[in-house]
């Protein structure tokens, strides 16, 4: 087995990305038109300079956000069809007053479109969009897609729509009549075919059917039979609409007790629906939300469906695009391969069109291999089980080199999932053959896929992996316990993170990594330098477990002589002579809404894009966001990070993709919805002495910036001269232990 991985030469290592740095410490800077509508328009790049328009659509995961033909919801609303039935007459909002909630779906449907031939062309689509939460006013973008679309006359398209009684636009809800079916903040069920939008009518005549809790399985089970049972078809699809979080399910459902959707649930009420409708399964599954093309929800939905369409990645805030629907008339027949294709496609040119398409993924299963990658995958885990204590630093340490999703600089609010195919190929290297039919089942597995330049190395299919039992103290419990829980079987996943996690907290003392202080060096001059490049050698016997090296650097107040750390570095290692090393080049990222500008934490990445061949590097940025409203309360911030995709060409560094995410209390991962009259505050690094841990802290406890991405500037320059900074790079075994080396110097 090769050892936890080879040193690379740091001063290729620094030539190969030394244009870059330099150019990056010049500066980045963008101009943004104007808002537009609920997003803001972009201009393209211009040219080589470093100035650059982006677009920021001010929507969440999972949902949608209008086209450039799709003005505001009032206006789309009045141009829907004559033929809508059982709108509210007087357009006023329609409310389930005592907010009883009932799982009564009994409906009045219109009949099914007509023109059916019986040679297999029927589609029936069901489409379960939990919208009674932040996503709400993307929801309703949505519809107004799935209004454009064109279907054939042999589809029907049901919807059920739940909704908030929230108007707070700002953040994300919305007050809009869409459809002309008014401000409902109850359940309707809606039916587009060929011929326009039906409204379904409840037991009592009218269009609601009250406040349904969509995170109840047997509303989900109830919804697919009634869609199945109304409108038989040759072809089915059920896709499932929300914030995702992976493992953990999809939700909320707010006005119900924020419920999720586990996956346990969704298998069930999945289930039950079909046996009910006595349909075998679905033709395509698919997940318009974050994080839920993973082993573990392709475990969940296995058996259920012969295709799952899904993302590994965070989604942004525009989602799919329903209009791509309309393949079904464009084509006499279309099969579940093609619609996933469509709809990938789809997504893909949104993306593009509102310049969020940097670090997308959307994949396709064909869940027909489904059984066989899971037993060669089985059979790796087997095989590598005996060895968990001699390969957990490869472990480790593979998983900082594969793409990794909805990932945040603090690790306690990460979702810990990674790209499996990259994984498994950098660590399972003592068995050619084997991991050659693994490699070769993924590829059967994953009939198609996107992926955004951030994410060239995705392989379709994602898992959850901690790399230490500390991140995930709360949740690792409900992750053990999912197999007891649900009928999804992946024991053997869950057996070999367990032996991992296990092996790692047993690591003995004595072979804990020890830097040996007097190996480490410097080749940094305060006359002529402009970076600094550190080494030094670890004791004999106590690099046998190293899995990672990170360079942590931070500027020292000298006002109260307060460390600050502002950014973080993977470093590099030698497993064979205990060599490490890091290179810092003395800048600093600053961010200024044209008012006040404030010192930022930076987590650096850099990729190399084979199709471009211009460098890359993406930069995680944590801060707290307070809306204008929770301004004077004592509500805590909420906890957002600022994704930025900086492509460097002729040496000058351009941003290409600013996206903001916001994870919430129950993993539910989303783009954040900023309100421009809100605050910002970039987060840095404190050490708590009595602790010997670092902690979380506002940049500036007296100065905020404007919420606003139109105005935000970022600037990455050259440490002001004789700033008192702080150097660690800190050592760490695959469990977690660690040694630190310090220098403390003035920058250049």
């Amino acid at each position: 087995m090769a050892g936890a991985f080879s040193i690379l030469n740091f001063v290729d290592w620094f030539d190969k990305f030394g244009n870059a740095r330099d150019s990056l410490a010049v500066g980045i800077l963008k101009n943004i038109l104007s808002p537009l509508n609920r997003g803001r328009k972009a201009l393209k790049p211009l040219g080589s300079s470093l100035l650059i328009s982006l677009l920021f659509v001010s929507a969440a995961c999972g949902g949608g956000t209008s086209t450039s033909e799709s003005s505001d919801l009032n206006d789309r609303s009045s141009a829907s069809s004559d033929e809508t039935s059982s709108a509210p007459e007087d357009g006023t909002t329609n409310q389930n007053d005592d907010e009883e909630t009932s799982s009564d779906l009994q409906a009045e449907l219109p009949s099914r479109s007509s023109g059916g031939n019986g040679d297999g062309d029927s589609w029936t689509i069901l489409i379960y969009i939990m919208g009674d939460t932040d996503l709400e006013a993307a929801a309703l973008y949505d519809l107004l897609e799935l209004q454009d679309a064109e279907l054939g006359e042999n589809t029907n398209v049901m919807a059920i729509v739940d909704r908030s009684d929230r108007t707070d636009e700002e953040n994300g809800y919305s007050g809009g009549d869409v459809l002309e079916l008014g401000n409902f903040s109850d359940t309707r069920l809606l039916v587009f075919t060929a011929d326009g939008l039906n409204v379904a009518e409840a037991a009592d005549g009218g269009p609601s059917f009250g406040e349904l809790n969509l995170g109840d399985p047997s509303v989900l089970a109830e919804f697919i039979k009634l869609g199945l049972d109304e409108f038989p078809a040759d072809k089915t699809a059920l896709f499932l609409w929300d914030h995702g979080a992976g493992w953990p399910g999809m939700g909320p459902d707010e006005t119900d007790g924020y419920d999720i959707l586990t996956l346990g649930e969704m298998r069930d009420g999945i289930e039950v629906g079909l046996e009910a409708a006595g349909v075998e399964k679905f033709d395509i599954i698919g997940m318009d939300a974050c994080l839920m093309a993973s082993y573990e929800v392709a475990h969940a939905v296995s058996g259920l469906t012969d295709y799952l369409l899904a993302s590994e990645e965070l989604e942004p805030g525009h989602g799919w695009d329903y209009r791509s629907l309309s393949i079904l008339s464009a084509q006499a027949e279309v099969e579940p391969l093609e619609l996933g294709r469509a709809i990938a496609d789809g997504f893909e040119n949104q993306a593009k069109e509102y310049e969020r398409a940097s670090d997308i993924t959307l994949s396709l299963l064909d869940m027909a291999h489904f059984d066989d990658f899971t037993d060669v995958f089985r059979d790796i885990l087997v095989d590598a089980s005996d060895e968990i204590g001699l390969i957990g630093a490869e472990v480790r340490n593979a998983s900082t080199k594969v793409p990794a999703y909805g990932k945040m600089p603090n690790p306690e609010n990460s979702s810990h999932h990674i790209d499996l195919g990259a994984f498994v190929a950098e660590w399972y290297d003592w068995n050619p053959e084997r991991l050659a039919q693994f490699e070769e089942s993924l590829e059967k597995l994953v009939a198609y896929k996107i992926a955004g330049p951030k994410h060239q190395k995705s392989t379709g299919l994602s898992i959850f992996f901690p790399a230490e039992s500390s991140y995930v103290e709360e949740s690792l419990p409900y992750y053990r316990n999912l197999t007891q829980q649900t009928d999804v079987d992946f024991t053997q996943w869950s057996n070999f993170l367990d032996e991992y996690l296990t092996a790692g907290e047993q690591i003995q003392t004595a072979s804990y990594p020890i830097i040996d202080q007097d190996s480490v060096v410097n080749d940094f001059d305060s006359e002529t330098s402009e970076d600094i490049m550190i080494s030094g050698f670890l004791e004999p016997g106590t690099y046998d477990n190293v899995a990672e090296v990170v360079m942590y650097y931070g500027v020292i107040d000298p006002a109260d002589d307060t460390l600050y750390y502002i950014g973080e570095e993977y470093g590099a290692f030698d497993a064979e002579t205990g060599e490490f090393g890091a290179v810092y080049d003395f800048s600093i990222l600053s961010i200024s809404d044209g008012e006040d500008e404030i010192y930022a934490y930076a987590d650096l990445e850099w990729e190399y894009d084979e199709e471009t061949n211009q460098e890359l590097l993406w930069i995680d940025v944590p801060l707290t966001y307070v809306p204008p409203d929770e301004v004077d309360t004592d509500d805590p911030p909420h906890e957002v990070v600022l994704s930025l995709g900086v492509s460097f060409g002729e040496g000058e560094g351009e941003i290409f993709s600013e996206i903001f995410y916001q994870v919430d209390e129950y993993g539910q991962w989303s783009e954040a919805t900023l309100n421009p009259d809100g605050y910002l505050n970039p987060l840095v690094q404190m050490w708590d002495e009595e602790a010997q841990d670092v902690y979380w802290v506002d940049s500036s406890e007296d100065t905020w910036l404007w919420a606003d991405p139109a105005v935000l500037q970022y600037q990455f320059s050259a440490l002001p001269s004789e700033t008192n900074v702080m150097i660690d790079i800190e050592v760490l075994d695959f469990g977690g232990n660690s040694d630190w080396t310090s220098l403390n110097l003035s920058s250049p």
